[in-house]
């Protein structure tokens, strides 16, 4: 890894993208923790809950975005239909 004129460590894009993903483990590697760590554990069973939130919510917009588009619909066929019953009858 290339190193700055004082001396610190300079970041690489590879370092963005790892930073990006998980901070956490952005620091510790950046600080020279090993990846078979006790927290190793505890980090991956984050992650994939919060996948899992993330899968959640997914769901819950396309599902809001089906229900928000029917009622686009419902409005517009009922606008449709009190101006043909006003058309009809007055």
């Amino acid at each position: 890894m290339l190193r700055r004129k004082n001396g610190s460590k300079a970041i690489s894009a590879s370092d963005i993208s790892q930073y990006v993903y998980c901070p956490v483990s952005w620091y510790l590697k950046r600080c020279g923790v090993q990846p078979q760590s006790s927290g190793l554990k505890r980090g991956i069973d984050a992650h994939e809950k919060a996948g899992s939130r993330l899968i959640l919510l997914e769901r819950r917009e396309r599902a809001a975005g089906i229900f928000r588009l029917l009622g686009y619909f419902s409005a517009i066929i009922a606008i449709l239909l009190i101006g043909w019953i006003l058309w009809t009858y007055f």
